[in-house]
């Protein structure tokens, strides 16, 4: 089988598929940990959450659709491509980036499928080659840090009058938000991608974080925990923290 990935982006509304795959490609998974030195201990580490990952490639947009390496059905001339990467970066877009992944047999394996900004966009045209366009480009992943709203039940009116207004000057406790950083108990399955695509592994009562929020009601998996461990159901976490 000749293609064994597809590059999907969602510009906008509009997803595009990269006619041309790349030689290869890179995901960098950095971490952010930070290491200290301790007196009468020496150095140590203190492991936080990761940094943002960042996937990269170089790749052309041909000028002519008989390219014998377009991949895919859907070709389009090089400006149309430029247009729409120029105008999600300069509109500071969220892109939906995927890379689908297929066996030999033309079986789907699983998907890489991140929220992301254009990082870095920069092209080439080479003499003897008119037409084509080559690009450099680097998308950077995207993680919501709003906040998710929860309506609270409203409390019973019945009562004294003495009784609701102690009600009323007693402060509300803190209850705790389900957000990125939060951590929370987990059960019940999670995936390898927001939709669910292929379960990884069961939880079962696991104490871990959150490590990023997909506000997309179309996602029936919008919550990552572990740092990449795997995509599950808001309604599977128990926020503790």
């Amino acid at each position: 089988m000749r293609n064994k990935y597809k590059f999907f982006a969602d510009m906008g509304g509009d997803t595009i598929e990269f006619p041309v795959n790349p030689k290869e490609y890179t995901i960098s998974y950095p971490s952010d940990n930070k290491t200290y030195n301790i007196l009468d201990k020496g150095e140590i580490v203190i492991p936080r959450l990761p940094a943002l990952m960042e996937v990269s490639w170089e790749s052309y947009f041909p000028g002519d659709r008989d390219d014998p390496l377009i991949c895919g059905n859907d070709w389009m001339n090089p400006e149309d491509y430029l247009e729409a990467i120029i105008d999600a970066r300069d509109n500071r877009e969220i892109c939906d980036l995927v890379i689908s992944r297929y066996d030999a047999m033309g079986s789907r394996m699983f998907d890489t499928n991140i929220s992301s900004v254009i990082d870095g966009f920069e092209t080439t045209e080479k003499g003897g080659e008119a037409g084509d366009v080559y690009y450099k480009i680097k998308f950077k992943e995207y993680r919501d840090f709003a906040p998710i709203k929860v309506s609270l039940p409203q409390e019973s009116t019945a009562g004294s009058d003495s009784i609701q207004t102690e009600k009323e000057s007693r402060p509300l406790s803190a209850t705790p938000e389900l957000r990125v950083g939060a951590t929370v108990i987990a059960n019940g399955t999670y995936f390898s991608s927001s939709y669910g695509d292929k379960p990884t592994g069961t939880a079962n009562n696991l104490s871990t974080t959150v490590s990023r929020i997909i506000p997309d009601a179309s996602r029936p998996y919008p919550i990552l925990i572990g740092g990449s461990r795997g995509w599950i159901k808001a309604d599977q976490l128990q926020v503790t923290g």
